[in-house]
């Protein structure tokens, strides 16, 4: 199930943003162990834009390694050990290839979240951030040039806006604290290439 999931925030992680609950003590990466294959991406979800719709304000696949965190990041948001994160190419069923960061659970790689990093086609990544539909989501101040966090059925995802990227953070099954998305946030926009 939660493969479908992520393979559906895949297909439209930018509609997607997140919300959050605190995430006590610092990270702690999993020792490597076999890590699951990336999910299956189906069609994008229900009331995803078509193409020719906001999806496409941005182009995706914008930088070669979307891994902007590492594997105490994830588990400091996350709040439980992760396998190390691995940029990975998803086929959907509609034929697209998309790239994106997963990581997974600690044993089992069971995914737990994905970081996707767009560019936008017009104006700035802040315009684009800041409009967003204003249903399910809400501002995080003090990091990035805008941030939000939206709720949506599969999780949460963190919309954040670099000097020239979008960057999303979706979360699955938590509600990390705003604290524990501005960590995040900061070490996120710390990677992205110049």
């Amino acid at each position: 199930m939660r493969r479908t999931v992520l393979g559906l925030l895949a297909g439209g992680a930018v509609l997607l943003a997140g919300c959050t609950t605190a995430v006590p003590g610092t990270g702690v990466a999993a020792a490597p162990a076999a890590t699951a294959p990336a999910p299956a991406s189906p069609a994008p979800p229900a009331g995803a834009a078509p193409e020719g719709g906001p999806r496409s304000a941005l182009a995706a696949d914008v930088v070669a390694d979307e891994c902007l965190l590492d594997a105490l990041a994830f588990s400091a948001l996350l709040g439980q050990p992760v396998l190390p994160p691995e940029q990975q190419r998803v086929e959907r069923e509609d034929g697209g290839v998309r790239s994106a960061c997963y990581v997974g659970a600690a044993g089992d790689g069971t995914p737990l979240a994905m970081v996707n990093v767009y560019a936008p086609r017009e104006g700035t990544p802040a315009d684009f951030v800041r409009a967003a539909p204003p249903e399910g989501r809400r501002d995080l101040d003090g990091v990035g040039e805008a941030a939000v966090l939206v709720d949506t059925p599969p999780g949460q995802v963190l919309q954040l806006a670099g000097p020239r990227h979008v960057v999303t953070v979706a979360v699955l099954d938590g509600a990390p604290a705003d604290d524990a998305w501005r960590t995040a946030a900061g070490a996120a926009l710390a990677a992205l290439p110049a």
